[in-house]
């Protein structure tokens, strides 16, 4: 098992860094992904990657605007993910823990969580 802790920081509110971490669709901002089926409730969301794959994300704990944990599947790599987000007003800072099984020994989840996190960074405009 692989671990990392990525911190980032936003000049928004929690609340539009949450939108767009719940939703992956939302202003194409995972441009890794050709689309994303996002369940009406939230629970649940398949991502399906440029290249054919598919990414199977279960919410398992949902504090709207302030904690999320989700595990997910892609292929025969798996693994859980912590976002917790602080403060209020206009600025966010965003704790990101990743927790990966099944990536090889030279796997680097660490660059994979970051290029996500600046990926948000373009979509926000920052």
């Amino acid at each position: 098992m692989k671990n990392c802790v990525v911190t980032a920081s936003y000049s928004c509110p929690p609340q539009k860094v949450w939108l767009y971490l719940t939703n992956p669709n939302l202003n194409h901002w995972r441009t890794d992904l050709s689309g994303a089926e996002v369940a009406s409730d939230g629970s649940s969301i398949t991502e399906h990657t440029k290249d054919g794959g598919v990414i199977e994300v279960k919410v398992l704990e949902s504090e709207k605007a302030r904690r999320l944990r989700c595990s997910f599947t892609h292929g025969r790599v798996h693994g859980t993910f912590i976002a917790i987000l602080l403060g209020g007003g206009d600025a966010t800072s965003l704790e990101c823990t990743l927790e990966v099984e099944g990536m090889g020994l030279f796997a680097k989840p660490r660059k994979g969580l970051e290029e996500r996190l600046e990926m948000l960074r373009r979509a926000m405009g920052e």
